[in-house]
């Protein structure tokens, strides 16, 4: 109950600018756009034109299976809020002259995988025969994937609740 606390309150500080928005949707679309462009490389390095890749992107869900589209929905909003929320804390850690533990953040920016994009970057690097000896056939990527950008969430959601007092110069 503790952890969600934290989050809500996380959330309503970094989401009451509404700048945040419009970050976390559109880096949730471009984790979106690029699984589906990822996986058509080939096709789009051969015949490349906007409206193939628009039509690409639109038809996403009719080339996965219901749960591997729930499960780039899920990672794409969480990897949306999770950027959000780092760029809230850099942002802080910046006006508050904090520049020590800015690279632990900016770290923590690149630490969420999108585990969809990991899939169509598996079958371009010629891996896609890894995920049919998986047990679940690669779904198993997807929850670990879930799991850790949870993960960050709590952890962000930790560094932006946590209040500390001014310190006098």
């Amino acid at each position: 109950m503790r952890y969600l606390n934290k989050i809500q309150e996380a959330l309503y500080e970094v989401y009451s600018e509404r700048k945040y928005f419009l970050f976390s949707g559109l880096f949730s679309l471009s984790v979106f756009s690029l699984n589906a462009l990822i996986g058509n490389f080939k096709l789009i390095a051969s015949q490349f034109s906007l409206p193939l890749i628009v039509d690409l992107i639109i038809s996403t869900h009719s080339t996965m299976s219901t749960v591997s589209f729930l499960f780039l929905v899920i990672i794409s909003v969480l990897s949306g809020i999770v950027f959000s929320l780092s760029l809230f804390l850099v942002k802080r850690q910046i006006s508050y002259g904090a520049g020590i533990g800015l690279s632990g953040i900016i770290a923590s920016v690149l630490t969420p995988a999108c585990s969809s994009c990991a899939l169509g970057l598996a079958g371009i690097l010629g891996m896609s025969s890894f995920l049919s000896v998986l047990p679940f056939r690669g779904m198993e990527l997807g929850v670990l994937g879930i799991i850790l950008l949870g993960a960050s969430l709590v952890y962000l959601s930790g560094k932006i609740a946590t209040k500390v007092c001014d310190v006098k110069k």
